[in-house]
């Protein structure tokens, strides 16, 4: 079953052209046209070019580097230089191979065997095999693990190992989403044997781990003996911890670092006339919400949260806090997917309706409420800072409160510790992963949301394999989300990446990853 499964075709619009080798696509049949008159013949582009460090400024530490453990998409964006997955996915969104060469699932989709490379090294020098593949699952799935993800993978009713380069998932009920599955960076496979991945990364990746300096840098080294024998073209990464984004871009126009994760929407204009810069852009695979806590007071009544959605005019905050690069969305799915429902008219801007809600509720005086803000994504502080202001016009009192990541992700994500909080979630290659975090017992339901109507529509959902039913069941899903008002749903932002000039290869992915293995410098 080689057929890629399609996404949403995710635009790439390149400000300055950075596009660089890939994986070769299926031909396609071009139209026919009338001949043109002979022209020269052009030069032929030079190849990529090998050797040099590339020094790339992230937002944050990695929350440790074992990715069965993670749930921070900057720890993926390090891990993929480091790690590989069964399948992966390409800049579209298609699903191809990784360490599996090819596969194919039964009839009823309960059956999926993967045939595996052969000679692919771990770094620490031996052959993966079959067995460390179905060691990786083992463990996810193992509750001692406490993998934020297992719930992807619980479907898997057993594993067999028939040879070592032949691994067969047989699955207790349809799931699909499986394949895409095994394409994310918390899917990742290694080796046996290893048992402190956190600080010391052992996989089969195109980079090898070198050192993690907390709050300073994550060095890899290229590792000579990846599978894909001409790749990758860089000798070394580094990752630049680099939380405040002034200091970040500073650097980049300094040439001090060659990359910057994430350009902050207010300096995009002021790059594009950079001639040492390129910007690389794409509509997001992903959303920004302001997270309600569903079990604590006042958000446990709906009132209240549809009181909060009619008192922000999402525009007023895309344009305030974002210079205006995003999208207003209506329920939690970005609009670059095909199963997207527009639901934006569902809460027009009204703070007189915010009022008459918030008095139906008990609160006609408004009350007090903690936001919290996680640093130091400095596009989440200046959305909660605008909604704030929003707040205070409909008598709602707000403090906000700033959060380190690590502490973000213990108190709001996994302790649940919190009234608000201003954050985004990273699209997903199919729907049911990315709205199965609502479900009532889902380890990532950190909003406490509690709807049995809403768990069996996507549990439906999930073992469906009929497209057309699948889009109607994710509609009524999304539908229902918005009702309930369990979030603010503000918008999809417009991605960004600034590169030096003279770095090539960099392409933007619908997933939270950094794939260096095609990326270049002109001069070393």
């Amino acid at each position: 079953m080689r057929k890629g499964m399609l996404l949403a075709t995710l635009f790439l619009i390149v400000v300055a052209s950075c596009a660089g080798p890939a994986k070769t696509p299926t031909p396609t049949l071009a139209p026919t046209i009338p001949p043109s008159p002979p022209t020269p013949t052009p030069t032929p582009k030079a190849g990529p070019v090998r050797g040099g460090t590339l020094i790339v400024a992230i937002s944050a530490n990695p929350d440790g580097l074992d990715p069965h453990k993670t749930v921070a998409a900057v720890t993926f964006e390090v891990a993929k230089s480091l790690y590989d997955t069964l399948v992966e996915s390409d800049p579209q969104g298609n699903i191809v191979p990784g360490l599996a060469e090819k596969w194919e699932s039964s009839p009823d989709g309960l059956r999926w065997t993967f045939h595996l490379r052969k000679g692919v090294k771990f770094h620490n020098g031996r052959e993966m095999t079959s067995k460390d593949v179905k060691a990786s699952f083992e463990r996810i799935l193992n509750p001692e693990t406490k993998a934020p993800r297992a719930k992807d993978y619980a479907v898997i009713q057993s594993i067999e190992t028939p040879d070592d380069y032949t691994i067969i998932f047989q699955l207790k009920e349809p799931q699909a989403a499986f394949l895409s599955n095994l394409a994310y960076g918390w899917a990742a496979i290694v080796p046996v044997e290893e048992k402190d991945l956190r600080n010391h990364p052992v996989g089969t990746g195109p980079f090898r781990f070198v050192e993690w300096v907390p709050d300073s840098h994550v060095k890899l080294e290229r590792f000579p003996d990846y599978f894909l024998k001409d790749q990758p073209y860089l000798d070394a990464v580094i990752f630049k911890i680099m939380p405040d984004p002034a200091s970040k871009l500073a650097a980049l126009k300094a040439g001090e670092v060659d990359v910057v994760d994430q350009v902050p929407p207010q300096e995009v204009g002021k790059l594009k006339e950079n001639p040492e810069i390129k910007l690389i852009q794409a509509p997001a695979n992903g959303i920004y919400i302001m997270a309600l806590n569903n079990a604590r007071e006042p958000f446990n009544k709906k009132e209240v949260r549809q009181a909060i959605s009619y008192a922000v005019d999402k525009k007023g905050v895309i344009e305030a806090a974002q210079w205006g690069q995003g999208t207003p969305i209506g329920s939690h799915m970005p609009p670059v997917t095909p199963f997207y429902v527009d639901l934006t008219d569902k809460y027009p801007y009204n703070p007189e309706k915010a009022r008459q809600l918030l008095a139906q509720a008990g609160y006609p005086e408004g009350f007090e409420v903690t936001l919290i803000m996680p640093q130091p994504y400095d596009f989440h502080i200046r959305n909660c800072e605008v909604i704030a202001d929003y707040l205070k016009k409909i008598g709602i009192k707000p403090k906000l409160e700033t959060y380190e990541w690590g502490m973000w992700l213990d108190r709001v994500y996994m302790g649940r510790d919190y009234q608000a909080t201003c954050i985004g979630h990273t699209g997903r290659l199919d729907p049911d992963p990315f709205l199965n975090r609502y479900v009532s017992d889902s380890k990532e339901n950190y909003m406490n949301y509690n709807n049995p109507h809403y768990d069996e529509i996507i549990r439906q959902a999930a073992v469906t394999s009929d497209f057309q039913k699948r889009k109607e069941l994710y509609a009524e899903a999304q539908r229902i989300l918005a009702e309930d008002a369990v979030a603010l749903y503000l918008m999809a932002p417009l991605w960004t990446v600034g590169v030096r000039k003279g770095v090539e290869g960099w392409q933007i992915y619908p997933i939270d990853i950094f794939d260096l293995r095609t990326v270049y410098k002109k001069s070393s």
